[in-house]
């Protein structure tokens, strides 16, 4: 009876899409998060998949915001979805037209623009949700980000959005007594000094 009860506070799903679906952006929440008009008139939340970008009270949070503000606000977009996350919002891959090119469709991966922008990180975690060619191209994107500096990558230690979530704030948490090794997850003993 508990159960039931509480069930009712649990946050609602929306308006599910079709596996590819039109729509207007009406609002960037963030940088992975957009709020689209559907083709039946009605609001749906997206999450982008397969990046993670800065959290709003993070380093790099509002340029992300913008980042992707700047490539969809008010633009009409397809979205690639086959689910939905646990606060309801539509998990989908965002095409938008180039805006330097007004004869191309909706040709441009937002979610991997975010990226190689050095505006997201490749969200790993969840690489499994997507296809093996997205994994390579989300990877390389990053990899190029991270080599050129761009972004997020300017700053010496960049914490990633789920470290900040955590409340990790600094990367030195994070690698303090890791020696050589990139991260302290690499490590198979974490005792402060290196194996």
């Amino acid at each position: 009876m508990l159960v039931g009860s509480l069930l009712q506070y649990l946050p609602k799903p929306t308006q599910e899409l079709p596996p590819s679906s039109q729509g207007k952006v009406i609002k960037v929440t963030d940088g992975d998060s957009i709020t689209i008009l559907s083709a039946r008139n009605e609001k749906v939340r997206v999450r982008l998949t397969g990046i993670d970008a800065p959290e709003s009270d993070q380093p790099f949070g509002e340029e992300s915001k913008n980042s992707l503000a700047s490539m969809l606000s008010d633009k009409e977009v397809k979205i690639e979805t086959n689910k939905t996350d646990r606060y309801g919002r539509v998990l989908g891959k965002v095409w938008v037209q180039p805006s330097d090119c007004v004869t191309c469709g909706k040709t441009l991966n937002v979610n991997h623009a975010q990226i190689l922008s050095g505006m997201a990180w490749w969200y790993r975690q969840y690489a499994n949700d997507q296809s093996a060619e997205d994994q390579g191209r989300y990877e390389s994107a990053e990899d190029e980000a991270r080599k050129r500096k761009w972004g997020l990558w300017s700053e010496p230690n960049p914490v990633a959005p789920w470290d900040w979530r955590r409340g990790t704030r600094n990367t030195a948490q994070l690698n303090a007594g890791c020696g050589s090794k990139k991260s302290c997850r690499e490590m198979t003993n974490y005792s402060g000094t290196e194996n």
